[in-house]
């Protein structure tokens, strides 16, 4: 018989330490024995406490919070979408804020970066800088670069993401509103 897994894989963190928490199931423990532990416990060696979740508990839990959130939109919708774009919207304000800061000075000092390398590099030619101290240089402004290039990435793969979660929004408010009633969680529910 296969191990279950759980339809929380991957989205469940560690309330103390924040880490991810670990799934463990073995075919020697009933569905019902099944947990979740802090990947940061590791036996009484790591870094946080011993704390864990049964996943049916978990999924309970879930389960009770977003039946409650269907029948509170199905009552209240207009109010749900206010507390929703009000909070949606500020969050995201800042966030884009400090996003596209980082994009727009990153990219600026990666410019910056390639005019020095351009630099020393005709420094070195003319005997300006020893080929040791052009060696040395050359290595940090690449580190340095390599480092922002990555930054500036990640930053505008969330600011494309945050866009895309706009329309996750309106996806979780049609499936809130077509649901009457939940039997179970589905992957969809739980990832939505």
């Amino acid at each position: 018989m296969p191990y279950w897994t759980s339809l929380f894989s991957g989205l469940v963190y560690c309330p103390d330490c924040g880490a991810k928490l670990h799934f463990c199931a073995a075919k020697s423990l009933k569905r019902n024995q099944e947990f979740w532990r802090c990947s940061n416990y590791k036996d009484g060696r790591g870094a946080c406490q011993i704390h864990y979740i049964r996943d049916v508990v978990l999924e309970k839990i879930v389960f009770e919070a977003i039946s409650g959130l269907a029948e509170f939109v199905k009552c209240h919708e207009t109010v749900f979408l206010y507390m929703l774009a009000k909070k949606t919207n500020a969050m995201w304000e800042k966030e884009h804020k400090r996003l596209e800061q980082i994009v727009e000075q990153g990219t600026k000092r990666i410019a910056e970066i390639d005019r020095l390398i351009e630099k020393v590099f005709e420094q070195n030619a003319s005997g300006i800088l020893s080929d040791e101290r052009f060696s040395k240089m050359l290595q940090s402004y690449e580190k340095e670069q390599k480092t922002l290039t990555q930054e500036v990435s990640d930053s505008q793969k969330t600011l494309q993401e945050a866009k895309q979660n706009v329309t996750d929004l309106r996806l979780l408010l049609r499936t809130l509103r077509e649901m009457t009633d939940i039997a179970e969680l589905t992957p969809t529910l739980v990832t939505h």
